[in-house]
Parts: C-alpha cells; structure tokens; sequence
C-alpha cells in the first residue's frame, strides 16, 4: 500500500516549528492538497459541482481534507469525506477541528461502498481514480450515493498512450496499485456509470505551469513541504511532473451530471 505514513500531523508541525492551530491558509493550502494545482485545482472543479449553504457534498478520497475544507468555506455546504487511509482521515480531522469546520465538515476511514447515504447533492474525485483497478464500479458506486441531477466533479491524471511513467509516483511506490488509463477510455466509463457530461477539459498544461511555478520558493509560500511529508516524496513529485512534461501523463477536469438510477452503486456485494 502506498499510502503508509503516520504522524503527518506532529510531522507537520515539526517542520514548520509551529502548532496546528496556528498555521495560515497560506501554509495550510501547500500542505493539505495532495493532487496537482493545490488550492488553484478545487477553484476550477468548484462551478461545475453547483454547491450553496444547505447542501452535502462527497470526497471521494479525501487525503488530508484541504479541498473538503476549502470547498466548505466557499460554497457554505457541508463536506463529507471519505478515504481508506486511516492516517490520513486522522490528520484530516485533527486539520478540521483546528480551521474550527468540525460542525460543518467531517472525515471517516471507509471505502466507497461503505458509504451508506444515497442523496449527497454533489460528489468530486481529485487524483483518486489512478489506484482504481475496477473504474465502472468505482463511478457506479459513487452514482448510488447521488441524488438524482446531483454534480460528480473530476480532477483526474490519465495515461496518454501504452508508455507508463518512472515510477515511484505520489500515488504509487512500484506500479502495483497504479491502475491508469486513458482519456478517451476514462471519460465514456464515468458516462456509463449513470453520468451525462457537462466539460471535460484537458488541464494538463495548467498543471504543469503550476509545478513551475512552486519550484520557485518565493512563489510557493510553504507549498513545497508536501513532498517532505511522503515517503520518497521528492522523487515521486519529480517523476509525476517529468510525466506530464514529456506527454506520458495528462491532467484531465470534468463536471457530469447523474442521471442514472439511484441504485447503481447500492449493489455492493
């Protein structure tokens, strides 16, 4: 399993010589975004997700909990997220609880069949589906926790062609739980798990632009700790960028609506 690390939030705190509590959105936005474009990405996937006060939306994936956080202070809605890594559900509450959004958004260790709600209003992946062998249940699944008309927005990184990237990767150490496609194939699959698309946007030159400018300490702000904080960070930071840079790997963003049954991810056997 890739995602192995504990005590990410003494870690954090000794790295910047500073309690949580006390760490700025500046620092807190290059910390707790573990997906390319940081805080920047959440705010291209935020129209197409349709949020206001009152609603629930989904994280599939959850991570560290920073565009659960963010997208709860923009929009007023409640986040619920969910991710299979308990040491970063942990962190991600302990984070919550320290932005005083505990009322308002909340963390549990879980797969996505697990979930038991069936009428979010809004559900988003970012760089989730790369360690997803069974891509049309794993969109199925997130369908059967939508309302009807509810918003899926994605943030995804694909594989152009046959060439795979060096690894290790952020989302994987050898290869063994990376499970990439691509666009072409990435896209049709979401639309037969109940989904109509809205965009699809290739956003890889974006993302590019964006790891250049955070090799620039005075641009960054504390953004290039992230890397710090995994096991073998810098190198799979490194790799991931080399990736995109030569063509092997692109950034793709949707927004999709469901229009599919209710009960397509209910099937969880």
């Amino acid at each position: 399993m890739t995602y192995t690390e504990t005590g990410l939030i003494t870690t954090i705190e000794q790295r910047t010589g500073t309690q949580m509590a006390a760490l700025t959105q500046s620092q807190l936005d290059g910390i707790d975004q573990f997906h390319a474009g940081g805080a920047a990405a959440v705010d291209r996937i935020l129209p197409g997700l349709k949020l206001a006060p009152g609603m629930t939306a989904l994280d599939v994936g959850s991570g560290l909990g920073g565009p659960a956080r963010q997208i709860a202070r923009s929009t007023g809605c409640a986040v619920v997220g969910v991710d299979t890594a308990r040491s970063y559900v942990d962190a991600a509450t302990a984070m919550t609880q320290a932005a005083g959004l505990a009322g308002q958004v909340s963390f549990s260790c879980a797969d996505i069949t697990e979930v038991e709600r069936g009428d979010f209003d809004a559900a988003y992946t970012m760089h989730v589906q790369m360690n997803i062998a069974d891509k049309t249940g794993f969109f199925h699944h997130i369908g059967g926790r939508l309302r009807p008309g509810a918003r899926l927005a994605t943030f995804e990184v694909c594989q152009s062609g046959r060439d795979k990237p060096e690894v290790p990767l952020p989302w994987s150490l050898d290869g063994d739980d990376s499970f990439l496609t691509t666009p072409a194939d990435l896209r049709p699959t979401i639309e037969g798990s109940g989904f109509e698309t809205i965009e699809w946007v290739d956003e890889t030159a974006w993302a590019l632009e964006w790891f250049h400018e955070l090799a620039v300490p005075s641009s960054a702000d504390g953004a290039a700790m992230l890397p710090t904080l995994l096991t073998n960070g810098p190198r799979r930071m490194a790799n991931f960028t080399r990736a995109l840079a030569d063509g092997t790997l692109t950034v793709h963003r949707g927004a999709f609506t469901f229009v599919g049954p209710r009960d397509h991810g209910r099937q969880d056997a």
